[in-house]
């Protein structure tokens, strides 16, 4: 049975007894906020996309294409007394979701990270989906194409380009599977400038230009292993900070946030750097198994998450990165 026919058939049996939520992850980014969305609007009626979070940009997009995405109280979420399944979208592991899930229900994760500290335990009813590809949009365009062809309407295609296009960083860490997907989903009768626009935002929050603005006051550069890494803190927006240090010429970029006990550490890397070896989800993961913690992603964007202080831990990536070399002498 191919993974396609395996995920259609636990769908179908979820579906026949209740109701099914689609879970988003907690940063709420336009990759997961795009899979969920358009697998509850190909599933019907009897599915909701929920979350606790979405992002200020799939916020505006879903807002555009008119899908609905349902906060959840992550101190109280409240589910439906006919749930009969759950499907986790982009998570590499259950605290990622930011909420408990209720116990006894099946749960099916699709998701793409190859590195993650956190792990699932989803038990005999669970169904594990984790395929070797660039983004979860990817995944799920391929089961609607398999299995529910005719569900993918220029909106659904829409939505899913988002996600493709986002969590590539706009192809710069795209293989050839992704863009042979992206090709397929845009199909004959999508302009890709038309997707493209949907990502243009109606600019920078003023919290936001200030985060970055005072990120970039606090901004040391460091070279390790041949790479110019850019370290710095904020207390919000840490990826949007990470990828304008990445945009402005850094190898590697790490913010750090510090929220009492615990440091958030975020990090990017160029697609020369990674093309050279620099992996950040699997160094992020690596240590956060090592100190006890969660950790992992991409291998240009990865997050960790720690009871360790801010030095030790940027101490601990720069010489991990300087381990690996690669850059330039």
């Amino acid at each position: 049975m191919s993974w396609t026919d395996e995920l259609h058939s636990w769908i179908e049996s979820c579906e026949s007894r209740g109701v099914v939520a689609i879970v988003t992850h907690r940063n709420g980014d336009m990759d997961t906020v795009a899979s969920g969305c358009s697998l509850a609007e190909a599933l019907g009626s009897s599915v909701r996309c929920v979350g606790v979070h979405v992002s200020k940009v799939a916020r505006e997009v879903i807002d555009k294409l008119n899908f609905n995405h349902y906060r959840m109280d992550s101190n109280r979420p409240a589910w439906p007394r006919t749930l009969s399944g759950i499907i986790v979208v982009d998570a590499g592991g259950p605290s990622q979701i930011g909420i408990q899930l209720p116990p006894n229900i099946p749960t099916c994760v699709i998701d793409h990270h190859a590195h993650s500290s956190d792990t699932w335990n989803l038990g005999e009813t669970g169904l594990h989906l984790n395929r070797p590809v660039k983004a979860t949009t990817q995944i799920v365009y391929e089961y609607l194409h398999q299995k529910l062809p005719s569900m993918l309407t220029d909106r659904v295609r829409k939505l899913l380009m988002t996600g493709l296009i986002s969590d590539t960083g706009h192809y710069r860490h795209a293989d050839s599977a992704a863009l042979f997907d992206a090709a397929s989903i845009l199909g004959p009768d999508i302009e890709h400038g038309d997707v493209l626009d949907l990502l243009r935002t109606t600019g920078l929050g003023r919290s936001t230009r200030t985060a970055t603005l005072r990120a970039l006051s606090r901004l040391k550069v460091e070279i390790s292993g041949g790479w110019t890494v850019a370290i710095t803190s904020c207390g919000t927006h840490e990826g949007l900070v990470g990828g304008s240090l990445i945009n402005a010429g850094a190898d590697v970029a790490i913010v750090t946030n510090s929220k009492n006990p615990l440091l958030r550490v975020t990090t990017r890397a160029s697609h020369r750097a990674v093309e050279a070896g620099i992996g950040m989800g699997d160094i992020l993961s690596k240590l956060a198994e090592l100190h006890g913690s969660e950790g992992g992603g991409h291998p240009g964007a990865a997050g960790w998450t720690t009871e360790i202080d801010s030095v030790e831990a940027v101490s601990s990536i720069l010489s991990r990165i300087s381990a690996i070399g690669g850059g330039e002498n």
